[in-house]
């Protein structure tokens, strides 16, 4: 997921303010539009920003993530701002 506007991570500025994975996203995205979104970090952009959603359809979702997230830490110094659990 990402925001029109840049976020500051330690090493660079991104969009990208959430990575992660499921095997049914008509049913995940819905989950994030809701009311009781459990994820405060992805709750405060989703009040103030429009969110844009960038998706890849695979079979290796979860090996994916995985090393989407390890990229990203490794580029911008720290997980996104809504990844709290790392994935």
């Amino acid at each position: 997921m990402s925001i029109s506007s840049k976020v500051d991570y330690m090493n660079h500025r991104s969009n990208i303010i959430y990575i992660g994975s499921s095997k049914n996203l008509r049913k995940r995205i819905a989950n994030y539009s809701g009311n009781k979104l459990k994820n405060v970090h992805l709750n405060n952009f989703t009040n103030s920003h429009k969110i844009f959603v960038r998706f890849c359809l695979t079979e290796n979702q979860i090996f994916i993530e995985k090393n989407l997230l390890k990229n990203f830490k490794n580029k911008y110094g720290e997980l996104p701002k809504a990844n709290i659990l790392g994935g």
